[in-house]
């Protein structure tokens, strides 16, 4: 995707957002604080680092401690060198780009009930997308941005993917003796759940027997967080326990090493 901070637009940034999460995530760490009828929310990111933030619902003020950025403003893109503040009016999602330094970045923001639960003062301060703010991320919303990744990594959209999964002419019934079943699951769909519990190591249930693939293989979602890896034996492939899993868990694997076993696929960032 080309990207102008010359010819930044709210649709733009919306846009660069969508792309930014198809890529791994930058490591930026973010600090809050709380004074009296204060609320400050600092992140420090990484030198080269392009990214975006949530719209804002209130006014709030910047607080640039050290570093280089070229960031849209209410009067354009702007190179802003710190140490430097600034007002910011509600309404603003801003795309922004890091030079060679670190850059320190503070939003400054009246917190006159002094609240402290940080999903309240998300949702009061911001437009929380779907995926949630980058530090705020529960396990299933980092599966949903990790998905992308792969996807990108893959050269292949979420809809080309669907397509090849909902192939029914490799399916099979899951065999007896086997303690899983099909749930709604916060990742994606329908997932995988088992109704025992499991330790490492312990063989859960079949992906696919002789060629054709059971509702494990079909149904198991992608997480960053995997407590299964596949496993083959004389060409089936098993979905084995990495750590201990309790009874009622959604089974979860690295789609990279799905595609490493299956398909001879090495992609950058398997888990171990």
């Amino acid at each position: 995707m080309e990207f102008s901070l010359a010819e930044i637009t709210p649709d733009k940034v919306v846009a660069l957002q969508d792309e930014l999460l198809k890529l791994p995530q930058a490591d930026i760490v973010t600090e809050h604080t709380f004074l009296p009828d204060v609320y400050e929310r600092k992140i420090t990111i990484p030198p080269w680092v392009v990214l975006t933030g949530a719209a804002h619902k209130t006014p709030y003020r910047v607080r640039l401690e050290s570093g280089t950025i070229a960031v849209n403003t209410n009067d354009g893109v702007k190179t802003l060198t710190g140490p430097c503040e600034f007002e910011a009016e509600a309404g603003m999602q801003r795309a922004g780009r890091v030079f060679e330094d670190e850059v320190v970045w503070v939003d400054v923001y009246p917190n006159p009930d002094n609240l402290t639960d940080l999903a309240v003062l998300e949702n009061l301060l911001y437009v929380v997308p779907d995926i949630g703010l980058t530090d705020s991320r529960n396990d299933a919303q980092k599966a949903i941005v990790d998905y992308g990744a792969f996807l990108h990594q893959l050269g292949m959209s979420a809809d080309e993917v669907q397509s090849i999964v909902q192939i029914e002419s490799d399916l099979m019934d899951m065999p007896e003796g086997h303690f899983v079943e099909l749930r709604q699951s916060p990742v994606h769909g329908q997932g995988m759940f088992v109704t025992k519990a499991y330790a490492a190591g312990d063989f859960i249930c079949p992906g696919r027997l002789n060629g054709k693939r059971t509702p494990a293989g079909r149904f198991i979602n992608h997480s960053p967080f995997s407590n299964v890896k596949p496993v083959e034996i004389d060409g089936d492939i098993y979905a084995v326990a990495t750590r201990t899993i309790p009874a009622g868990a959604e089974l979860l694997v690295d789609y990279r090493a799905s595609m490493r076993v299956n398909f001879g696929l090495v992609l950058e960032g398997e888990l171990p």
